[in-house]
């Protein structure tokens, strides 16, 4: 389970914030400011996911995608710059990502979700799936206990 200091909100994050902070007030964006979130998948839903988690200021966020730029993806997904043909998608997208807030701690992990041992999930409060392997697992943690959740395609799905 990941670690929860006492968050604070400085005056920068307060102005930042303010809409959201009159909206579900400050105790619930001092627990978004504290979360860590793990994305997995670029593609075109994965952009908008990671545009909306980092604008509303969570604490951090890890793009993981393991495929790498194709035309179709560079018209499909507004963080990955022109000229990123053959690169991968999350290494592409972190610049754009980080510049939409300073104050988020932006990571890419180019590694494939399917490879990841069952503790690398233990580091996040969230997890987002927006492109999902067949046979792609995730572990979470919930209070003592981990739970392992297996998610599979099926044909024609």
């Amino acid at each position: 389970m990941v670690e929860k200091e006492e968050t604070l909100i400085s005056e920068e994050e307060a102005a930042q914030y303010d809409r959201q902070i009159r909206l579900w007030g400050l105790d619930a964006q001092k627990r978004l400011r504290a979360s860590r979130v793990l994305l997995v998948g670029m593609k075109g839903l994965g952009a908008e996911v990671a545009k909306n988690l980092i604008l509303s200021g969570v604490k951090g966020i890890t793009m993981l995608d393991h495929e790498q730029v194709t035309e179709d993806s560079v018209r499909a997904q507004f963080l990955i710059p022109a000229g990123s043909l053959d690169q991968n998608r999350a290494e592409a997208s972190l610049e754009r990502a980080q510049n939409l807030n300073p104050m988020v701690e932006v990571k890419a992990d180019p590694e494939r979700a399917e490879d990841k041992p069952d503790e690398f999930f233990l580091d996040f409060d969230a997890v987002s799936q927006v492109q999902l392997a067949t046979g792609y697992r995730a572990a979470v943690q919930t209070d003592s206990s981990i739970l392992i959740k297996v998610f599979t395609r099926f044909p024609g799905n």
